[in-house]
């Protein structure tokens, strides 16, 4: 975790999920008539934690929230209106795995929300693991545009079809004055 500032997207800090503009919980139900039939009566269906996960401070496995496929998103409104200065993003490194991290975000983007419009405030990607600090451009960082809202938009994991899974997004930055 990132100790060294506020994280402003923390559900206990009042974070909340966007619930409108975020991507529908992973869920497999059985494939066989039969299945489906006994599902009524059982508990056979598969689903996801609940987005709130996200901006919960766990990262231990199974502490996630999964979506169907390889693309979709998860909307944030902030604690605090901020200056947004940097993110981190973590998931659960190989070693703690129990099967290849095929469903961790590859490729994402970051889209910060102001009150009145939406803009692009960088992306990122890449290997999963412990934990990835993305920082701002310059010319976005000190640009002071508040936002009170962020959007993650995954693009691709890493080539697992069914379902992606998000660990922990932890969004930090600055109360203007």
């Amino acid at each position: 975790m990132d100790g060294s500032s506020a994280d402003f997207a923390l559900y206990t800090g009042g974070g909340r999920i966007i619930h409108q503009l975020t991507s529908r919980n992973y869920e497999l139900w059985p494939s066989k008539s039969y299945q489906k039939l006994l599902s009524r009566f059982t508990n056979s269906i598969i689903k996801s934690k609940n987005p709130e996960t996200v901006i919960s401070p766990n990262v231990n496995v199974g502490d996630c929230w999964c979506f169907n496929g390889t693309k979709g998103q998860i909307a944030i409104k902030l604690s605090r209106s901020i200056v947004l200065t940097h993110v981190t993003y973590q998931h659960i490194s190989r070693e703690v795995s129990i099967d290849p991290i095929l469903s961790a975000p590859y490729e994402f983007e970051l889209w910060g929300l102001p009150t009145s419009t939406s803009a692009s405030t960088g992306g990122g990607g890449g290997d999963s693991g412990k934990g990835e600090t993305f920082t701002l451009p310059d010319s976005i960082a000190k640009s002071n545009k508040r936002i009170n809202a962020i959007m993650m938009r995954v693009k691709s994991n890493h080539e697992n079809p069914p379902f992606t899974c998000l660990y922990r997004l932890q969004v930090h930055g600055v109360m203007p004055q």
